[in-house]
């Protein structure tokens, strides 16, 4: 449970705009380099406003998360050397060679730094189709990341914290975040919860956790990071596998991997490596 701390009405009404930046850009460094006027609160003060309000606050920086995944898909895809497609790059790419060989290095090691957590959401009595959105993010076409790829609700995670946690998170920002801004969020989610899966894309380890949330939340649906939310079955997203499928890295093989798991009599969680990873763990080394 996300506890939250009674405000006035009057702090309610103040905070809101604030607290809706941050589930927007996903820091406090952010929300105040967007806002032009003074916000009247400081930095320590914006932080306690989010715990009374019951936000889990973003896991960290990872601003440069969603280029490496797009950049090393580009990768993949070419079969060149590193230093080949880097340069090939726009100056708007702020991810240094250095750093992408280290990240390539770990790849081929099976090392993951970062934590995420996806979640297989499906409504109650009908467990066959379940939620994904589009991704809103800012398009960066020139690096392979299009507008509207399509997802399970996913965001970054850390790895000390309850997978209770992870959750809200995630329902927070890219599920119910009218439902978190009205401070009106139902505590759905078991206090114990296991992942019924784990995959590696790039050099981050993403935990998959179901959820049945209730019909009446079906139409309460609502994010700044995902849009035209659907309920599609494992088989639809299952088949579109490749370096050219519509969905983010990862989110087939998640599928495929339901599917056979639904079939098996083990439902032990179990690991997979992405097609992306293992791809990029067999490219040659090029000197």
């Amino acid at each position: 449970m996300i506890p939250r701390i009674s405000l006035t009405q009057k702090e309610i009404e103040f905070y809101q705009p604030l607290v809706a930046a941050y589930l927007k850009y996903g820091s406090v460094d952010k929300v105040f380099a967007q806002i032009k006027e003074n916000p009247g609160v400081s930095y320590a003060h914006f932080h306690r406003i989010l715990k009374k309000w019951g936000i889990v606050k973003s896991a960290g920086s990872h601003g440069h998360m969603a280029e490496i995944a797009y950049f090393f898909s580009a990768l993949a895809k070419n079969n060149i050397p590193l230093e080949t497609l880097y340069k090939t790059m726009p100056p708007s790419l702020k991810i240094s060679a250095a750093s992408l060989h280290r990240v390539l290095s770990y790849i081929k090691r099976g090392i993951t730094r970062r934590t995420a957590t996806a979640l297989i959401i499906t409504v109650s009595g009908d467990p066959v189709n379940l939620l994904v959105g589009k991704d809103i993010s800012t398009p960066r076409p020139e690096i392979g990341k299009l507008f509207g790829s399509i997802s399970l609700p996913m965001t970054f995670s850390r790895r000390t914290e309850t997978p209770q946690t992870s959750i809200y998170r995630v329902l927070q920002q890219e599920v119910f975040s009218s439902l978190a801004l009205m401070r009106k969020l139902p505590h759905i989610v078991p206090p114990f919860q296991l992942p019924v899966m784990s995959i590696d894309v790039t050099d981050v380890r993403v935990y998959v956790y179901s959820l049945s949330i209730p019909v009446s939340l079906k139409s309460k649906l609502n994010s700044f990071k995902l849009t035209d939310y659907q309920f599609v079955t494992l088989e639809d997203i299952a088949k579109n596998t490749g370096f050219g499928s519509p969905f983010r890295a990862g989110i087939p093989e998640i599928a495929t991997a339901l599917l056979e798991r639904n079939q098996s009599l083990d439902k032990e969680p179990i690991h997979l490596n992405s097609i992306l990873n293992h791809r990029l763990a067999t490219l040659p080394v090029y000197e």
